[in-house]
């Protein structure tokens, strides 16, 4: 089953604060590579958006395979080191 994506107005107000556009989150969550980390019902997602700039996306899963968008931002530098190392150990 391919997961669900779901924006609520939380969600446009925290991206709104970030400077990300909900299009940006979209284009991070459907291309590859990307870096996943799910502890519990957070799933945090590292990508690079179509302006390759590094973003993370987090999300809160509220059904099976069923996520809502809680917010993103661009990464800095030393987590952007640290995910192109998780990505060339094969982690996704």
């Amino acid at each position: 089953m391919e997961e669900a994506y779901r924006f609520d107005e939380r969600s446009y107000d925290a991206l709104d604060a970030a400077g990300v556009t909900w299009q940006t989150v979209q284009y991070v969550l459907r291309n590859r590579p990307r870096v996943r980390r799910h502890i519990g019902a957070v799933l945090n997602i590292a990508g690079q958006g179509a302006d390759q700039q590094w973003y993370m996306v987090a999300l809160v899963e509220e059904a099976a395979d069923e996520y809502l968008v809680a917010g993103a931002r661009p990464l800095d530098e030393t987590e952007i080191q640290a995910v192109s190392k998780m990505l060339e150990r094969g982690a996704s």
